[in-house]
């Protein structure tokens, strides 16, 4: 009996959580994210609500739509909920589950980001283009190697800045492997035909085994200098680097 009780106790209580209107939670939320996360004018409740002007810090992303899955959520000991993301410059939908070791893990997420976007992040460069892609898994936790397993597409893909390359199309399969990440390369209508692949290894380190034909002579000219040409033309890229300073860590 007292089991019973307690079990119909905390569904109560539950359901009195998910039905708090958004408005009242929304300064809790902004406070406990330490002001790095602002939902702007909100409409709903906290299990099923609207955000219209939703900021990362400080960067905009849009209106964001969700609705949490109580039983899953209780089920696997952490927030789930459906979700879809509505701004100018970048749009997804899909499902994502929040821990309370503050793990992030996206399932069947689709994702479309303009360019644009990713220049407001850095100054090291500038694109064009469109940036598609579906992430059947994904797990990002703190400055650890994400687990991804996707495909992302840069549709008429261009560098403008520091040096130019014209539009072209070009793809990446990302799996995970025993921890690390494979990425496979390849292109099509593009200025540089790319062929093959990247292990970015768990500690940031990577490998890369690429081969790059260019049909553009200002980027010919420069892979000379990058790359080791073969006997067709093309220039192999067989190297190994460190990404860890750029991610502080």
């Amino acid at each position: 009996m007292k089991k019973i009780l307690f079990i119909g106790l905390l569904s109560f209580l539950l359901a009195a959580i998910w039905q708090l209107p958004l408005s009242y939670a929304k300064p809790h939320i902004e406070k406990l994210t330490q002001g790095k996360v602002s939902l702007g004018e909100t409409s709903g409740s906290l299990w099923r609500g609207t955000a219209k002007d939703v900021t990362v810090n400080n960067i905009p992303l849009g209106k964001l739509d969700w609705q949490i899955q109580p039983l899953k959520s209780l089920l696997a000991l952490s927030l789930k909920s459906d979700f879809q993301l509505s701004g100018d410059e970048i749009k997804a939908q899909g499902n994502i589950a929040i821990s309370a070791n503050k793990k992030i893990t996206l399932n069947n997420t689709d994702f479309e980001v303009d360019a644009v976007f990713i220049n407001s992040l850095q100054n090291k460069a500038k694109l064009s283009g469109e940036i598609q892609g579906k992430l059947k898994y994904a797990e990002i936790h703190n400055k650890n190697l994400p687990i991804i397993d996707g495909i992302i597409d840069w549709k008429e893909g261009a560098l403008n800045s520091p040096i130019k390359l014209p539009a072209g199309n070009y793809n990446a399969i990302i799996t995970p492997e025993s921890g690390d990440l494979k990425i496979k390369l390849t292109s099509s209508d593009a200025p540089a035909e790319l062929n093959g692949d990247i292990t970015l290894k768990k500690d940031w380190r990577y490998n890369s085994n690429l081969i790059v034909k260019a049909s553009d002579k200002g980027l010919n000219s420069m892979l000379k200098f990058t790359g080791k040409q073969q006997a067709d033309g093309s220039f192999a890229f067989k190297n190994t680097g460190d990404l860890s300073p750029f991610i502080g860590r």
